[in-house]
């Protein structure tokens, strides 16, 4: 006969609690016990508590290896209440032996009707510290169920591999947003459009009759920085300062040599260089900087309202001022391909040349950035982490512990980008050096992450091992933040994003005037189903678990957790070096302030 103590903890959360039955089996080096039954008068297991049994063994089992809980409807409930069978979220259970210290099993997991759950004790261990046969097994057992449940499938040639669907029906519990979340989520969303709805905007499938009437919309939603950009977005210097702070921040490379596609020429740009310089000279000095868009070059378009789109693939060229003045377009093209039907504009051209031109390169960041730097960098290749994660490390790993165009056109470009996709630019560090922007000023995206990242390249050293996981819990999380919660800020002032255009690019110069400009703009309608799409995705729908908060008490170990405090104060410190610097900034840049970054991708 031995005696246990067993102390169990019932998450907080709608829903948490139950009135359902539970049980023990405790799983020892010598055996195991029959299922132990955790009964006290009433209902126990309520949301927020913790409660205490005493369960009697008949027999030693020897040192605890773990323990298997059971959970059974209360059958005689049920004909009176169906929800007496209802979810039990549990955090842990703690097992106090006759002698030794209490061992503490970490859970904090979603146990639905009659289910069971394995549980091991919260200390990581990796597959060689598992020396008993008992506990190889269950490891065993572990990473086959979750390949069973998780597993992959192709979803369009040249994408990353994804979640099969066909298991989303009998999904794990434990991956589902949580009902607060869900209800929020479309709440958010569905608000929007019924306001719009009473506007007669959303059905709307013509053009917008000025832009005025474009700013008169959204006014119920803004924001300062949505304000920033309505006041900012004709000029120069806001053009340039989004290619190091916008949505997509990732573009952008020192220019060393003109691209042979690319004629600029000294007579073009010499009243923005000034005098005293020249092209050859700015470029040899580090001073000009390029976005290209190329991988846009004949990609196929939607139709929207009946109307085929057209899209552009632009080349930037812009200047550093000496003295760290703004960074400034110089010229842009907007073609791969130069010639009479594809001129150079520059900023000294008409007014409305200059300005259709800049929003034709806006309108390309639109669609690199929802497709490749958002759903492919930020979503699919972070489920592929998410999936390897789940089908190849059992609970008890460490790494487990911390954690315009059309569908055809989006398919096409991913397809494009995936075959020249490579890990280094998944590493910040590495990608800020390719890029040879390491000294530009004003790059508040490098600045910020850098120090978020603070990580020191095959995964043969623990270095190389260090710096792959620094890397996945950097997409997941901050380069997330990056370049998804600023969406509806850029893009509330649809001039400045525009996710379409509806006329083909100018083939020369002189014929653009402010009609022809909101002609080639996107439709109402296609406007306001982008924009409230932005507004529900830049918006975390409740839940919210900052970078480097951890309610889910996995590790039971002294060292993590002293890890874990050393990292959140690292954070807090980062967080109040951003928020001092951005006191002095016009617009400042919060995309990266470690309490706006998520944990990990959350929506």
């Amino acid at each position: 006969m031995a005696e246990f103590r067993v102390r169990v903890s019932t998450g907080e959360a709608f829903g948490a609690g139950t009135w359902d039955k539970m049980s023990v089996i405790i799983v020892g080096t010598e055996g195991e016990t029959p299922p132990l039954p955790l009964d006290h008068f009433g209902k126990e297991f309520m949301a927020g508590a913790e409660e205490d049994f005493e369960v009697t063994c008949p027999q030693d089992v020897g040192q605890v290896l773990l323990l298997r809980v059971h959970k059974t409807p209360r059958a005689l409930l049920r004909p009176f209440w169906p929800l007496a069978s209802d979810a039990w979220f549990c955090r842990w259970f703690q097992l106090t032996p006759p002698r030794g210290a209490p061992l503490r099993f970490p859970c904090y997991q979603w146990l639905e009707d009659k289910g069971s759950l394995v549980l091991r004790e919260g200390t990581a261990k990796i597959s060689w510290e598992d020396h008993h046969p008992t506990l190889q097994q269950q490891r065993q057992e572990e990473l086959q169920a979750r390949r069973e449940t998780y597993s992959w499938k192709t979803y369009i040639p040249g994408w990353p591999h994804c979640l099969n669907e066909e298991t989303i029906k009998n999904l794990d519990v434990n991956i589902k947003y949580s009902l607060a979340k869900n209800i929020t989520f479309y709440l958010r969303g569905g608000s929007m459009l019924a306001d719009l709805k009473l506007k007669g905007l959303l059905d709307r499938k013509g053009l917008w009759k000025s832009l005025e009437e474009m700013r008169s919309v959204f006014n119920s939603q803004k924001t300062p920085a949505v304000e920033y950009v309505f006041e900012h977005w004709q000029e120069d210097a806001f053009f340039a300062y989004q290619f190091l702070n916008g949505l997509n921040p990732v573009l952008i490379r020192r220019c060393r040599h003109l691209p042979k596609n690319f004629p600029v020429t000294d007579a073009m740009v010499a009243p923005a260089l000034g005098p005293g310089t020249s092209l050859q000279a700015e470029l040899e000095k580090g001073s000009l900087f390029l976005v290209d868009h190329g991988i846009l070059s004949g990609i196929r378009t939607n139709v929207i309202n009946g109307r085929p789109q057209f899209s552009a693939a632009p080349m930037t060229l812009l200047y550093q001022r000496p003295g760290c003045g703004p960074l400034l377009p110089l010229a842009i093209q907007l073609s791969q391909t130069p010639g009479p039907d594809s001129p150079i504009f520059l900023p000294s051209d008409d007014k409305w040349d200059w300005l259709l031109a800049k929003t034709w390169v806006r309108n390309a960041e639109f669609s690199i950035h929802e497709a490749l730097t958002h759903l492919l960098q930020v979503h699919l290749v972070t489920e592929v982490f998410t999936l390897a994660t789940l089908r190849q490390l059992p609970h008890c790993h460490p790494l487990f512990k911390s954690t315009g165009l059309g569908i055809e056109g989006f398919s096409e470009l991913i397809q494009r980008y995936m075959e020249q996709l490579n890990y280094s630019v998944l590493c910040l560090p590495e990608d800020i050096r390719a890029r040879g922007v390491e000294d530009i000023p004003g790059y508040y995206y490098r600045d910020d992450g850098m120090q978020i990242w603070g990580v020191p390249s095959s995964l043969g050293t623990r270095e190389a091992l260090i710096q792959y996981i620094t890397m996945v819990i950097f997409t997941c999380s901050a380069k997330h933040s990056a370049v998804g919660t600023g969406q509806f800020d850029f893009s509330a002032w649809m001039p400045n994003l525009p996710p379409t255009m509806q006329l083909p690019p100018p083939t020369s110069k002189g014929q653009a005037s402010p009609e022809g400009f909101i002609a080639t703009l996107p439709p109402v309608n296609a406007t306001c189903d982008v924009i409230v799409a932005l507004w529900v995705l830049s918006k975390e729908p409740g839940d919210r678990q900052p970078l480097g908060t951890y309610p889910d008490e996995h590790f039971t170990e002294a060292a993590p957790c002293w890890s874990i405090a050393a990292f959140q104060s690292r954070l807090a410190q980062i967080s109040r070096d951003i928020q001092e610097r951005n006191q002095d900034l016009e617009l400042p840049y919060t995309y990266l302030d470690p309490p706006i970054i998520e944990n990990s991708v959350s929506i």
